[in-house]
C-alpha cells in the first residue's frame, strides 16, 4: 500500500492549503484519479486491493486535516481551520477504516497508484489543472453522432452567438447550442467518482443541490454527470423510477413560454435545437423528466424552464445505461 501522507503534504505546501475548499479540491480529485486508474488497469484490479488503496488514502487526509487543525507542528501547517471546517467528514471518509497506512512497499499497484495520485495533486500544478484544464482540453470521451438519430446528426456548437431566452442563460427554441459545453468546469463533466451508498448497483441518484446525477457502478463507484435543474423539478424528492424513453423527443411550448413571448404554440419537431435534446427518460409521476437539452452551458445552474437536463452527450450515454423500472432516488 502507498504511503499517500508525504504526497498529500507535498501538495498542502501551496499557498491555496489556507483554504478549505482547495483542500476539499485536492481530495476529491485525487479519490477519482485513484479509482478511475485502477479500475482501468487490465487486468483489473480485485476491489479488494481497492478498498485497501482507498482506505490508504482516506486515512492520510485525516491525518494532514488533523495536523491543520492544531498549532504549527511541521511542513503541513497552514493556517487554522474556521469553525464548521470539518473536511475530513466528507463522504468518501466518514467512517474510520483503520489504522494510518504501513510502510510504502514496492509492488505494481503501489508504484501505478502513486504515480496517478502524484500526477492528480502535484501542489504547484492542481490549482492551475483545476480552474484551466478544461478549457484547453477535450471533453471526455463522448459520442452523440453514433448514437443519434439519422435524421437528427450531432449538434456541434454555432460560430455566433447564441440569443438567451431569459437571465438565466437558457436558449431559445430551435436555437442549437451543441452536444455538450467544453467550457463547463471540470466537475460537470461525466466522470467516474468514488461513491458510497446502499443504493443497488444501476440506480439513478439525483442531487439537485450539488446538480449532480449519479448511477450507480460497482465498487463504491458513480458515474457522475453534470445537471442543470428546471424549476418544474425543484419540489421533486424521493423514490421514482423510469417509465418510459424516447429518442429525439418532439416538445412543445408551456403557456407560460407562450404568454412571455419566449416560444411560438405549436410542437417542434426533434432534432438539434430542441429543448429536450437528443434523448428523454421520463419518469412515473408523469410529469417529471431527464432530458438533453438545447443549452448546455445551462448545466451546473438552475433555469427557470424544464426538469433536470444533461448534455446532449451526456444524456445520450445515461439513455444507453439506463432500461424502463431504473429506480430514480431523488435527493
Amino acid at each position: 500500500m502507498v504511503d499517500y501522507y508525504p504526497i498529500l503534504a507535498r501538495a498542502m505546501s501551496a499557498p491555496e492549503a489556507r483554504d478549505p475548499q482547495w483542500r476539499r479540491g485536492v481530495y476529491e480529485r485525487a479519490r477519482q484519479m485513484l479509482v478511475t486508474q485502477l479500475l482501468a488497469r487490465r487486468p483489473a484490479t480485485p476491489p479488494d486491493a481497492i478498498a485497501a488503496e482507498q482506505s490508504g488514502l482516506d486515512s492520510a487526509i485525516r491525518r494532514i486535516e488533523a495536523e491543520m487543525s492544531r498549532p504549527a507542528r511541521g511542513a503541513v501547517r497552514r493556517d487554522e481551520p474556521s469553525e464548521g471546517d470539518d473536511i475530513a467528514d466528507l463522504s468518501a471518509v466518514a467512517q474510520e477504516r483503520g489504522p494510518l497506512p504501513t510502510p510504502f512497499r514496492l509492488s505494481g499497484i503501489s508504484l501505478f497508484a502513486i504515480a496517478v495520485v502524484a500526477a492528480a495533486i502535484g501542489a504547484g500544478g492542481y490549482m492551475f489543472w483545476v480552474q484551466h484544464a478544461h478549457k484547453a482540453s477535450p471533453a471526455p470521451i463522448k459520442n452523440v453522432t453514433a448514437t443519434a438519430a439519422p435524421q437528427a446528426p450531432a449538434a456541434t456548437k454555432a460560430a455566433t452567438p447564441k440569443p438567451a431566452t431569459a437571465k438565466d442563460g437558457d436558449l431559445a427554441p430551435g436555437i442549437d447550442g451543441g452536444a455538450a459545453d467544453n467550457d463547463l468546469p471540470y466537475v460537470f463533466h461525466r466522470q467516474p467518482t468514488f461513491y458510497r451508498t446502499l443504493q443497488p448497483v444501476g440506480t439513478i441518484i439525483i442531487d439537485k443541490l450539488q446538480h449532480y446525477l449519479y448511477l450507480i457502478q460497482p465498487n463504491n463507484v458513480a458515474l457522475r454527470y453534470g445537471i442543470g435543474l428546471g424549476e418544474q423539478c425543484t419540489e421533486l424528492a424521493g423514490l421514482r423510477h423510469v417509465a418510459s424513453k424516447a429518442e429525439w423527443p418532439p416538445w412543445q411550448a408551456t403557456p407560460d413560454m407562450i404568454a412571455r413571448k419566449l416560444a411560438k404554440p405549436g410542437v417542434l419537431a426533434g432534432g438539434p435545437g430542441n429543448p429536450l435534446g437528443a434523448r428523454v427518460i421520463e419518469l412515473d409521476d408523469g410529469k417529471s423528466r431527464i432530458n438533453g437539452t438545447n443549452a448546455p452551458a445551462t448545466v451546473g445552474t438552475n433555469v427557470i424552464f424544464g426538469c433536470v437536463r444533461l448534455g446532449n452527450d451526456d444524456v445520450v450515454d445515461l439513455y444507453g445505461r439506463v432500461q424502463n423500472g431504473t429506480a430514480v432516488v431523488v435527493n
